[in-house]
């Protein structure tokens, strides 16, 4: 009698295992079957590049910035991704590494995120508004024109490691009429590669927008400019008795801005 019954228990104990291993496993499955989605419908660039009927371009002028401080960015979005969209951009998408340690060539580890964006200078340059960020990683901009699909360079994203500065005191400004020269002479030299000029109107229209491997800037010699993003025919002029804004990103190899820097002016 208890051989019996000992048997039975054994034999309802064997069929529950085995029904528990058998829904364990559809289980498994499901999950799995939920990764893959989730992957499938997170493009990569990579993906977008393969896919994209247009020739691909690295003609996209791009850099990011970001610090819980300042003027241009708020709290909860303290990271700016800038751009340049030249004449015909649209489509504007932005794409990341989950890692610094990421190779960043490797189109296929950078996945689309969805970002806010909204015009700079007016919309003659562009941002994203990215959230904070815990650890450092990749970034590049992508937009297409009707001949090409463009992508940025790699964007080292250093926030929170190294915010960027806003100081204003760094920025000389030499009185001169309409021509008025600029100097910032004590900046980051071992890390800042290149330096972004611009100056705006009143109304936050851009005028100018030049880079410089030298830290000055006179309007409107173009001697030392290696890179003119308003390059028009008339040539740019600042108004006579006009309130101006002179606006300096210093920035590095990996196009992370170091420091803004902001300074208004008049032409008296």
């Amino acid at each position: 009698m208890c051989f019996n019954t000992y048997k039975n228990n054994s034999e309802d104990y064997s069929i529950r295992k085995k029904l528990n291993v058998m829904l364990f496993a559809l289980l498994c499955i499901a999950l799995v079957g939920c990764d893959s989605n989730e992957e499938a419908d997170q493009e990569t660039l990579a993906s977008y590049i393969a896919s994209s009927s247009l020739p691909f371009s690295d003609q996209l002028i791009a850099c990011a910035g970001g610090g819980e401080l300042d003027d241009l960015n708020q709290p909860d979005t303290p990271i700016s991704v800038y751009f340049y969209p030249i004449e015909g951009a649209q489509n504007f998408r932005y794409f990341e590494t989950t890692s610094i340690d990421d190779d960043p060539d490797d189109m296929a580890l950078y996945s689309e995120v969805r970002l806010e964006d909204e015009p700079f200078f007016n919309g003659y340059l562009w941002r994203f508004l990215n959230v904070p960020l815990q650890e450092e990683r990749w970034s590049r901009v992508v937009f297409e024109t009707g001949d090409s699909l463009h992508v940025s360079n790699a964007i080292r994203l250093k926030y929170p490691i190294k915010p960027t500065d806003y100081d204003n005191t760094q920025l000389v400004v030499q009185s001169n009429g309409v021509n008025p020269t600029f100097s910032w002479p004590t900046v980051n030299d071992q890390t800042d590669a290149i330096y972004f000029q611009v100056i705006s109107d009143r109304n936050g229209n851009l005028v100018s927008g030049t880079y410089t491997f030298e830290k000055t800037f006179t309007f409107y010699d173009l001697s030392n400019v290696v890179l003119n993003i308003r390059d028009v025919s008339p040539p740019p002029m600042l108004d006579i008795d006009s309130d101006y804004t002179f606006t300096l990103m210093t920035v590095s190899r990996d196009n992370w801005v170091n420091l803004i820097a902001q300074r208004e002016f008049s032409t008296d």
